[in-house]
C-alpha cells in the first residue's frame, strides 16, 4: 500500500457511474419522503388539537368506561388508528413503491403489507404501553412525573439494545450462524485480537427482501453478536467485509454505543421536561382539564417532535464524529486502505447512497458521513499512523 498506486486502484475509484444519477434521485425521493414525516408528526395532533378531535375522543372514551387507565387505553387505541390511517399512504409509497422503482426491494405488496403489520402492532402495544405508563404517572405524580418517566424510558431502550437482536430482528428476518471456513475464522480472530467477547457470528438473510447490504455489532452483554448480510457476503471479499467489521467493532471499543445512548438520554430527559413545562403553561388556554387529561396528547406530541426536530443536527453531528473515528479505528487495526474504499464503493452502489450529497442536508438529516469524506479521509490515512 505504500506502493504508487495503479489507476484501477481502489483509491482512484468512485461509485460505478451508473449508479450516481439513480442514487441522487433515489435520495431526493427519500430525504422529501423523511420530512413529509417529519412533518406529519407535528401537523396531524396540530389539527387534531385545535379542531377539537382530541376532546371529542377522549368524551367518547368516558362515555365507554369511567376508570381511568381504560379511559387512556381506548383514547390511545382510537386516536392511532386515526393518525395510522393518514400516514399509511406516505408509507406505503417510501416504504414499497420507491423501493420497488429503485429495484431495491424484492418484495410482494402481500409480503411487505405483512411486515408492516406485525411492526405498526407491535409498535402500537409498545406505545400503549409507555403512554399509559406516563399518564399513570402524571396522575399519581404530578410534580415529578417527568423525571420518573425519563428514568424509565431510558430503562427500557437499554432492555430493548439487549433484545434486538435475539427478539426484535429475528421477527422480520431470518438468521443462521456463519457457515464454518475462512470469514468466521477471521471474524473471531478480529474480535479475539482487540478483546470484544461476541456470543456469535450470523448470517442476516436481507436478501430475502432487498439488494441492500448492510452489518452490525449489535446487542451487550450475552446477547452480542456479529450480524453480516447475505447480500454484504456475496458481493465484498472477506477482507473487505474484515474491514467493514472492523469499523463495527470500533464503535464498541470507542464505547460509541453507550456515547450516543447517554446524547439519547439527555434528550429523553429533556424531552419530558419540556413537555411538563408546556403542559402546564397551555392548560387553561386548550381547555384542558389538568395535566393529566388525555385530551393534552397531542400537545405532548408536538413537544416531543419539536424537540427531536431541534436535536437532531446535533446527534447527527455526534454520529458522523462516531462514524469516522470508527473508520480510523478500522484502518489502524487492519492497514487496508484499498479494501476499505472498495468496500465503501460498493456499500454506496448497493444501497443507492448519495456519494457527495449537498452539505447542508449532510449536516441535518444524515447520521454518516457521506461515502466521498469516508473515501477521502482514507486517501489521506497513512499506513505510518498505526504504530502511533
Amino acid at each position: 500500500m505504500t506502493s504508487p498506486e495503479p489507476t484501477d486502484s481502489p483509491k482512484n475509484q468512485s461509485a460505478d457511474a451508473t449508479s450516481l444519477p439513480n442514487a441522487s434521485r433515489y435520495q431526493r425521493v427519500k430525504l422529501t419522503m423523511s420530512i413529509i414525516s417529519m412533518a406529519l408528526n407535528v401537523v396531524i395532533p396540530l389539527v387534531f388539537l385545535l379542531a377539537g378531535g382530541s376532546e371529542a375522543i377522549r368524551n367518547l372514551a368516558e362515555g365507554w368506561s369511567s376508570n381511568s387507565a381504560l379511559i387512556v387505553v381506548l383514547f390511545l387505541l382510537v386516536t392511532g388508528a386515526g393518525f395510522q390511517l393518514i400516514e399509511f399512504p406516505f408509507e406505503v409509497y417510501s416504504g414499497f413503491i420507491v423501493e420497488k422503482q429503485f429495484g431495491l426491494s424484492k418484495v410482494s405488496i402481500g409480503r411487505w403489507l405483512y411486515d408492516w403489520f406485525k411492526g405498526t402492532l407491535l409498535q402500537s402495544v409498545l406505545l400503549v404501553v409507555l403512554l399509559s405508563g406516563m399518564y399513570w404517572l402524571l396522575r399519581s405524580q404530578p410534580e415529578l412525573w417527568w423525571l420518573w418517566a425519563a428514568i424509565g424510558a431510558t430503562i427500557l431502550v437499554i432492555i430493548l439494545m439487549a433484545l434486538v437482536p435475539v427478539l426484535l430482528l429475528p421477527l422480520f428476518y431470518k438468521f443462521q450462524p456463519i457457515p464454518e471456513g475462512e470469514l468466521k475464522d477471521r471474524l473471531f480472530a478480529l474480535a479475539d485480537q482487540i478483546g470484544t467477547h461476541v456470543q456469535g457470528i450470523y448470517v442476516w438473510h436481507l436478501g430475502d427482501k432487498t439488494s441492500k447490504a448492510n452489518a452490525a455489532v449489535t446487542g451487550w452483554g450475552r446477547t452480542r453478536r456479529i450480524i453480516i448480510s447475505d447480500t454484504l457476503i456475496e458481493s465484498n471479499s472477506i477482507e473487505e467485509i474484515e474491514v467493514v467489521m472492523a469499523h463495527e467493532l470500533g464503535h464498541h471499543v470507542r464505547w460509541d454505543v453507550w456515547k450516543m445512548l447517554a446524547v439519547s438520554t439527555a434528550l429523553i430527559f429533556i424531552s419530558f421536561f419540556v413537555i411538563d413545562l408546556a403542559l402546564a403553561a397551555w392548560i387553561d388556554s386548550l381547555g384542558l382539564r389538568g395535566i393529566d387529561d388525555i385530551a393534552g396528547l397531542p400537545l405532548v406530541l408536538i413537544v416531543g417532535a419539536g424537540v427531536s426536530l431541534v436535536a437532531l443536527p446535533i446527534s447527527n453531528w455526534l454520529s458522523r464524529k462516531a462514524e469516522t473515528a470508527a473508520d480510523l479505528y478500522a484502518l489502524n487495526l487492519t492497514g487496508m486502505r484499498d479494501e476499505f474504499i472498495s468496500a465503501m464503493n460498493k456499500l454506496g452502489d448497493q444501497n443507492l447512497s448519495q456519494k457527495n450529497p449537498n452539505a447542508i442536508v449532510e449536516f441535518l438529516f444524515h447520521s454518516h458521513p457521506s461515502i466521498q469524506h469516508r473515501i477521502d479521509r482514507a486517501n489521506a490515512w497513512s499506513p505510518a499512523s498505526r504504530n502511533k
